[in-house]
């Protein structure tokens, strides 16, 4: 393990001492594998299990989205990767619901899944299909016109195929600004998911989320209780851009 990382899950453990708390929260992964990788960010699916068995453990739920301000676990994923498809299984086996965000461009791409396994995972009561915008771009690095676009196209092409309303977002590489919440806003995404790590609260329409995508048992454990919110401010100053 690299001296930084080893340094980070020290201090996420160390602070998760102070949090301590059971409030909810939105945690994320980007893919899943038991044979073949289609990403470096992928999850081996017995780590995946061992946290599914964590949540459970220490009594939260796990709910297709966050209705209460204790107990509950959302579980997301980013890109719309094949490993999802490969192992729909184990999520059946498992039964908990996942949060999916497309990149609408993206769909049939190699290492991605095409229209048609999208439509088969979102007849599947475990899978909630969301946007992750038309081609992935840094939202807040480009023009508002490139903004409405990658916003309004990805919610128009999902909408087209899967028959239902495209009503939550999350931004590429969790990055965004005040002109993107608004824009957001104003072609329907009602929820908008970024990357800084916190607890869920209902009355904010902006999620945070905790990536959880290599943690080992006991920093998973310190994630859960907060630790990792030590990190929100870092995480804001690097993903928010007035």
């Amino acid at each position: 393990m690299a001296l930084g990382s080893f340094i980070r899950i020290s201090v996420i453990r160390f602070a998760s001492l102070f949090y301590a708390s059971k409030k909810s929260k939105v945690i994320f992964y980007h893919d899943i594998h038991a044979g073949k990788q289609y990403t470096f960010q992928s999850t081996p699916i017995e780590c995946f299990k061992k946290h599914i068995q964590i949540i459970r453990d220490n009594g939260y739920e796990i709910v297709e989205g966050i209705t209460k301000p204790f107990g509950q676990i959302e579980i997301s994923f980013d890109d719309g990767y094949l490993g999802i498809y490969d192992n729909i299984e184990v999520i059946k086996k498992l039964n908990i619901p996942i949060h999916l965000f497309v990149i609408s461009s993206f769909l049939g791409k190699e290492n991605y899944i095409n229209t048609e396994q999208l439509i088969i995972l979102n007849n599947l009561p475990q899978i909630k299909i969301s946007s992750h915008t038309h081609t992935h771009r840094l939202l807040n690095k480009i023009a508002s016109e490139c903004i409405k676009f990658e916003l309004f196209e990805s919610k128009r092409k999902l909408e087209e195929i899967l028959k239902c309303k495209i009503n939550a977002i999350c931004f590429p590489d969790g990055r965004f600004n005040k002109n993107v919440i608004e824009e957001a806003k104003k072609v329907g995404y009602m929820k908008q998911y970024t990357g800084i790590p916190g607890f869920c609260r209902k009355i904010d329409n902006l999620q945070k989320r905790s990536l959880v995508q290599f943690a080992r048992e006991k920093e998973f454990k310190a994630i859960l209780k907060g630790g990792d919110h030590f990190l929100a401010f870092w995480y804001k100053m690097k993903h928010f851009k007035k």
